[in-house]
């Protein structure tokens, strides 16, 4: 039993497509920020150092930061963020909220508490920075699904810290093979991927890419392709206003009702109803 009188807690996720050149800025967030990049370029600002963003892209912005948000001007970042008070008074309610905003009474807020630090952007190809997007993922989904869960919310706080200790100390490289497998699943999920295939993709044998994905990912090669095409479709019901057939089909599922079923029980909600709302960082 934890007996501590403070612990980590999220307090805020969101998604956001950025508009072509768009620039966002704020002076102070009292939180610790994760962010990676769903698709797309840009740039952050923050602490006085500069960031180049990319798909897969994952950076750790500290306690108290400020940042400015630069996308591109052709090909706009598409970003999860994850904002988490690395330590909240366990006997206080927690307040689903983030301050950033000049004058918001969270600034200063005594049960809130952190450490400044240094921005950190994590490689791609580390199995901490995509643990963390994986991770950054569900979180907004949950935080979008229902009322707010304190308890849910401070286990993912933890979750959070602990995958942070494990990028700060370097992470895991991903083996080459497996990001060609990987890559090469992304730039066709708009059709069938026999194991076969992703596995020739990677120049290994099924067997192997059957290991390399269980040992990185803790799932079969086509189980985690079907996240990956659920995600997509996902950010595709958010963003780009196509209907639920099209999208069904860009994912690579001809039968629209299977997908819907697949989509349900990913999600647990219909593709049809699922919220098309872009929130600010």
């Amino acid at each position: 039993m934890d007996t501590t009188t403070e612990g980590p807690v999220v307090v805020a996720a969101n998604w956001y497509r950025f508009r072509a050149g768009e620039r966002i800025r704020h002076e102070r967030v009292m939180s610790v920020c994760f962010l990676w990049v769903l698709a797309g370029t840009g740039a952050v600002r923050s602490c006085g150092d500069r960031f180049t963003l990319t798909s897969g892209s994952v950076l750790r912005l500290p306690w108290g930061h400020d940042v400015e948000y630069l996308a591109d001007d052709r090909a706009p970042f598409r970003l999860g963020t994850v904002h988490v008070v690395p330590r909240h008074d366990r006997s206080t309610p927690v307040l689903p909220a983030v301050a950033h905003q000049p004058g918001d009474p969270l600034h200063d807020a005594g049960d809130r508490r952190g450490d400044p630090g240094r921005p950190r952007q994590s490689a791609a190809t580390t199995s901490t920075a995509r643990r963390i997007a994986s991770l950054g993922g569900y979180t907004v989904e949950r935080f979008g699904d229902g009322p707010f869960d304190e308890g849910v919310s401070r286990a993912l706080g933890a979750l959070f810290v602990a995958e942070d200790g494990l990028d700060a100390a370097g992470g895991t490289a991903v083996p080459a093979a497996l990001e060609l497998m990987t890559a090469h699943v992304r730039r066709n999920l708009d059709r069938p991927l026999p194991v076969a295939e992703i596995a020739a993709a990677g120049g290994c044998s099924v067997s192997t890419a059957g290991r390399l994905f269980a040992a990185h990912f803790g799932t079969s090669a086509s189980a985690w392709v079907r996240s990956v095409r659920m995600r997509e479709a996902a950010e595709m019901l958010r963003s780009s206003g196509l209907r639920v057939g099209e999208v069904a089909r860009a994912v690579g599922f001809e039968d629209q009702l299977y997908f819907s079923r697949v989509f349900r029980a990913t999600f647990g909600t219909p593709p049809s109803r699922y919220g098309l709302e872009q929130i600010r960082p």
